[in-house]
C-alpha cells in the first residue's frame, strides 16, 4: 500500500480526489506511434512478443478490434515481426516502444514488464479515448462489448494472508482493466503509483487496488469470470494464460496455435514489398500520432510506386511500416527464395541476400529505380551507360520542359534571382547528414566548401561562388554559411530559384546532389566530385587541384557535353527509371507534362 506521507490528489471526472504517489520513476521517453482510436492494448518485452504477440494480434483481428501493442527494448526481430503482423491483419495495428531503464535486478525487470501497460496508458488515452488493456499472453475469442463506464477491473476476493502486500494483490486480476479518456486521472494515478512503489512483484495489482478503492462504484464496472477467465471456458470473451497454463494447458494452447498462423501465410507470398508510412516521419523522432489528410505531392509518388509494384509483381504482400523500423531481420522469416523491394537503403548497409532489390525516389519525384546494388552513387547501373548507344532527344526535351514549366522536386521562390555582377560558379548546398552524403561521398559538406571558398578567394580571374542553401534545412546550413562569411569572392543565398540561377552560371559545381542532374537539361557544364547516378556523363571535379577542375571546365566541348547529356538522359529515362504509376507500365516520362 503506498504510504499517505507526501501523497497528492489528482482530480478527473471519474469523481472525487484520487490520491496517488508523488512522482518517483523517471518518465518513459517514449517512440512509435499512438492510435487515434479505441484499442485493445498490451505490453511487454522482445521475448514474450515474439512468443505470444502473434496470437494476441490475430484474435484481436479476427473479433474486430483495433489492436497497440507496446515493446520495451525491441528486438530487430521484434521490429520485423511487428510489420509482418500489420501487413497480415485487417484491423488497425499500432506500435510505440521504450528502453528498459537502467539497473534493474531481473526481479526487478520481470515486474517492470508486467507494470509497463499501466504506465504507458496514460500516453494512449488522450487520443485513443478507450483503451482495454490485457495480457499479451491473452487470446480475444469474440466480438468485445465495451462498458459503458468510464473505468473498469476485475476484482476479486482477498486471500487471507498476513502480507499486506499479498493481500491488496490478490482483490485484482491485473489482466484486463478498461478506461477511458474521462478515466485519465485513475490511469494517471495508477501509473504514479507504480512509479513510487519498489519493483516488487504484483506491483501492479496493488497499485489497481489501492486507486480503485478511491474511484466513485457509478464510475467503475466490474469486470468477473464471464468476460475473462483463465480456465478457458466456451462463450468467455478473452482467455488468458494466467501462470503455467499459458505452456501447459492443451485447450489454450491449441487455440493459440489456431490463430498463431504467420508462419503459414508469409509462405504465400513470392514478393515482398516494404513500404514505407507515408503519413509520419521516415526516421524515428520520438512518439507520434498520424494525422488524416492528404499526402503531400513528393509523398504521393511513393504511394503511387508501391502501388504500380504490387499490380506488376506475382504473388505480392506490401509490409507497410515506419521506415526506421525495416531492417534486413524480416528476410530470415520469410522462405528463403522470397524476393523483397526495400526502400531507401543500399546493400552495404541493409545486408541483404541475393534476392534483394533495393528502390529509391529520384531528383524527378515520379520517376523510382529499382537495383540490385543501392541507389544514387552506389546503385550498379551507374557504370552501365554506354555512351555510343543510339539516342533520340525525346527524353530529354520533356524533363525539360517539365522545368521550364517550374517542376522541381523542392519548391523554389519562382523567378528570383541575383546578379554577383561577374562570372559565377552555383553550388547548390546539400544536407551534412544526407545519406547520399555519408555513402557516395568522400568529402564532407564542410570540407568541400572550405576547399571552394580558399580556392575562389586565391584572386586572378577566378569566379565568384554562389553557394545557396538547402531549402528542406536550412538550420542545417549553419556550419557552412559560418565558413561562406570568412571569405569575400563568395556568397551565400536562400531566397533564389536555382531554375534562374543554373542557366546565368558558368558551371554548376556539385558533391552528388540532384540539381547537378537538372542543370545537364540546361545545357551548362556541370562538375561532380562524388558518386552519383550521372556522374558518367558530367566533368569529374578534383577538390585538391580546383585549378584543373576549371580548367576542365572551360575546356570542355559545348556539342559533344550536349551530346552527352541527351545520350545519358534517353539511357536513363528508357532503361533505368520505372514511373510512379498505378498503371505500371507507363513509362517514365509520362508525368512529366504534370510538373
Amino acid at each position: 500500500m503506498v504510504s499517505n506521507a507526501g501523497q497528492h490528489a489528482v482530480r478527473g471526472r471519474c469523481g472525487r480526489q484520487i490520491q496517488r504517489g508523488p512522482a518517483g520513476m523517471s518518465a518513459l521517453q517514449l517512440y512509435g506511434e499512438l492510435p487515434s482510436w479505441p484499442v485493445v492494448f498490451a505490453a511487454c518485452d522482445s521475448r514474450y512478443f515474439m512468443e505470444h504477440a502473434p496470437a494476441f494480434v490475430y484474435s484481436a483481428d479476427a473479433a474486430g478490434s483495433d489492436i497497440h501493442l507496446h515493446v520495451v527494448n525491441p528486438s530487430p526481430e521484434v521490429l520485423s515481426l511487428a510489420g509482418i503482423l500489420n501487413a497480415t491483419t485487417e484491423r488497425r495495428l499500432t506500435y510505440s516502444f521504450n528502453d528498459l531503464p537502467p539497473g534493474l535486478t531481473p526481479e526487478e525487470a520481470r515486474t517492470y514488464y508486467a507494470c509497463l501497460r499501466f504506465l504507458v496508458l496514460p500516453s494512449l488515452l488522450p487520443k485513443a479515448g478507450k483503451v482495454l488493456v490485457l495480457d499479451i499472453d491473452c487470446l480475444v475469442m469474440q466480438a468485445l462489448s465495451l462498458p459503458d463506464k468510464p473505468c473498469g477491473f476485475f476484482p476479486r476476493t482477498a486471500v487471507g494472508s498476513d502480507a499486506h502486500w499479498l493481500r491488496e494483490a490478490s482483490k485484482v486480476a491485473a489482466g484486463v482493466v478498461y478506461m477511458t479518456d474521462e478515466a485519465l486521472n485513475v490511469a494517471d494515478a495508477v501509473a504514479q503509483t507504480i512509479a513510487t512503489m519498489p519493483l516488487n512483484w504484483y506491483a501492479d495489482q496493488v497499485a489497481l487496488s489501492s486507486i480503485f478503492q478511491q474511484v466513485p462504484e457509478q464510475f467503475v464496472h466490474h469486470f468477473d469470470g464471464r468476460f475473462m477467465d483463465w480456465e478457458f471456458r466456451t462463450g468467455t470473451s478473452i482467455w488468458t494464460g494466467k501462470g503455467p497454463r499459458k505452456r501447459d494447458n492443451e485447450r489454450y494452447l491449441a487455440k493459440k496455435r489456431e490463430f498463431d498462423q504467420w508462419q503459414v501465410l508469409v509462405c504465400q507470398f513470392a514478393n515482398v514489398i516494404l513500404a514505407p508510412r507515408l503519413d509520419i516521419p521516415f526516421k524515428n523522432t520520438g512518439l507520434v500520432t498520424a494525422e488524416p489528410g492528404p499526402l503531400p505531392p513528393i509523398r504521393q509518388h511513393w504511394q503511387d510506386f508501391v502501388v504500380g509494384l504490387y499490380q506488376q509483381l506475382e504473388s505480392p504482400l506490401i509490409v507497410e511500416m515506419p521506415r526506421w523500423m525495416f531492417n534486413n531481420s524480416i528476410q530470415s522469416l520469410f522462405p528463403a527464395g522470397t524476393v523483397f523491394l526495400v526502400p531507401h537503403v543500399e546493400r552495404q548497409n541493409w545486408h541483404g541476400n541475393d534476392n534483394t532489390l533495393y528502390y529509391m525516389q529520384t531528383v524527378f519525384p515520379w520517376m523510382f529505380t529499382v537495383d540490385r546494388l543501392g541507389w544514387g552513387g552506389g546503385a550498379e547501373f551507374v557504370q552501365q551507360f554506354d555512351p555510343k548507344q543510339p539516342y533520340d532527344d525525346s527524353a530529354f526535351d520533356a524533363l525539360r520542359r517539365y522545368l521550364k514549366a517550374g517542376g522541381t522536386k523542392f519548391q523554389q521562390p519562382r523567378g528570383k534571382s541575383m546578379d554577383p555582377g561577374k562570372p559565377f560558379i552555383f553550388v547548390p548546398l546539400q544536407l551534412p547528414h544526407d545519406e547520399t552524403i555519408q555513402w557516395h561521398s568522400p568529402v564532407s559538406c564542410e570540407a568541400f566548401v572550405e576547399a571552394l571558398c580558399r580556392w575562389a578567394d586565391q584572386g586572378g580571374d577566378r569566379p565568384m561562388i554562389v553557394f545557396k542553401g538547402h531549402p528542406v534545412n536550412l538550420a542545417s546550413m549553419a556550419p557552412l554559411k559560418a565558413i561562406i562569411s570568412g571569405y569575400d569572392n563568395v556568397r551565400y543565398v536562400t531566397d533564389v530559384d536555382i531554375h534562374e540561377m543554373i542557366p546565368r552560371c558558368r558551371a554548376v559545381y556539385v558533391i552528388n546532389s540532384g540539381v547537378g542532374q537538372e542543370a545537364m537539361l540546361y545545357d551548362v557544364p556541370v562538375v561532380v566530385f562524388g558518386r552519383c547516378e550521372y556522374e558518367t556523363a558530367v566533368i569529374q571535379g578534383q577538390l585538391e587541384d580546383l585549378d584543373l577542375t576549371w580548367a576542365r571546365v572551360n575546356e570542355d566541348s559545348v556539342t559533344e557535353r550536349q551530346q552527352l547529356y541527351r545520350r545519358w538522359y534517353h539511357w536513363y529515362v528508357n532503361q533505368v527509371c520505372l514511373t510512379a504509376s498505378p498503371a505500371a507500365a507507363a513509362p517514365a516520362t509520362s508525368g512529366v507534362e504534370h510538373g
